[in-house]
């Protein structure tokens, strides 16, 4: 188990607005490296999407976990999304983020989000954390 505690007296949040075929990973990604953020929470995010592209952990075979990929190409209702943004071991950075999309029958869908695309668009805050861990 890993635990990281950071001591900090402020505190950012950064609100992100996506539009219409823009695409969340991607966008994010943008965002974090054009303001220098090495280290965030999303701490909500709901919208709609016309793409989601997802993997989902489906076992594990010779000590290699599997993972089923599937790209679903319907308008979907953005119910939430949570991830981070980390650094990576490359010196860049690494979004991470968990989908849950309702189609319109109420159906949930959900898993890593590899990639969506907004359809009306979606509405994103970030809760940055700095300074360093101790």
């Amino acid at each position: 188990m890993a635990i990281k505690n950071w001591d900090t007296a402020t505190s950012r949040i950064v609100y992100l607005r996506l539009e219409a075929g823009q695409s969340l990973i991607e966008e994010l990604e943008s965002l974090a490296l054009s303001e220098g953020i090495r280290e965030a929470a999303v701490i909500s995010c709901i919208g709609s999407l016309s793409q989601l592209k997802r993997r989902n952990l489906c076992g594990r075979e010779n000590g290699v976990t599997q993972h089923e990929r599937e790209t679903i190409n319907e308008v979907l209702e953005l119910v939430s999304a949570e991830g981070y943004v980390q650094p990576a071991e490359d010196g860049g950075i690494r979004v991470h983020i968990h989908i849950a999309a309702a189609r319109p029958s109420g159906e949930i869908i959900g898993g890593h989000c590899e990639d969506a695309t907004c359809f009306t668009g979606a509405y994103l805050y970030l809760q940055v954390i700095e300074g360093t861990p101790n």
